[in-house]
């Protein structure tokens, strides 16, 4: 029977790498193998992009509407009766199973699959040059600089919008994560599509 890894982070007196060996000392290394496998060993399907997902509105307002229930069983536990306390154990524990359910539940399945849900692409209206346009979006986003060869004079990227950096092109396709910006100078208007992933 193979014996489970229980190993806690190591105290602060252990050091980090064995001075003997010049290696990962073997207390860190069993606690950062636990952390490897709680993770998934490797085969976690959960990508970079589904964290950075929200929670669709159902899954919201069903913790809301647990908190809710949860909120009205403590104004009762102020005044308990026996009968009451015995209906209240039942409806705690039911409570705490519909918690776990959706505790137990893969990251995965409480997002939208960005391969059944689209949208379409969009129409970006300069407004003059120099025009600068953000990203306001909660996901990323291409932007499309295409049209007459020429018109466009300079094309710069800024996460923050303090420091501007050159793309060194004049049309092309960029990735803007949310909140970036792209700010297009231009003497005959490009055309300009946004694209969301």
């Amino acid at each position: 029977m193979a014996l489970l890894n229980v190993t806690n982070i190591p105290s602060d007196r252990v050091p980090f790498i064995d001075e003997r060996t010049g290696l990962v000392s073997r207390e860190w290394y069993r606690f950062l193998l636990r952390l490897f496998d709680i993770t998934g060993a490797g085969s976690n399907t959960i990508t970079l992009e589904d964290l950075q997902k929200l929670p669709p509105d159902a899954l919201i307002s069903e913790v809301a509407e647990i908190q809710k229930q949860i909120n009205a069983l403590e104004v009762i536990l102020k005044n308990p009766s026996i009968e009451l306390i015995s209906e209240l154990v039942s409806e705690v524990a039911e409570i705490q199973k519909e918690i776990e359910s959706l505790q137990s539940e893969p990251l995965a399945s409480n997002f939208i699959d960005s391969a059944t849900v689209t949208i379409a692409p969009f129409n970006i209206v300069l407004t003059g040059s120099p025009f600068t346009y953000q990203n306001t979006n909660s996901y990323p986003m291409d932007v499309l600089v295409g049209g007459t060869i020429g018109g466009v004079v300079k094309l710069e990227f800024s996460r923050g919008g303090v420091t501007w950096y050159d793309t060194g092109s004049f049309y092309g396709m960029f990735t803007l994560s949310p909140f970036d910006y792209l700010r297009i100078t231009y003497s005959t208007a490009p055309t300009v599509t946004g694209i969301p992933r």
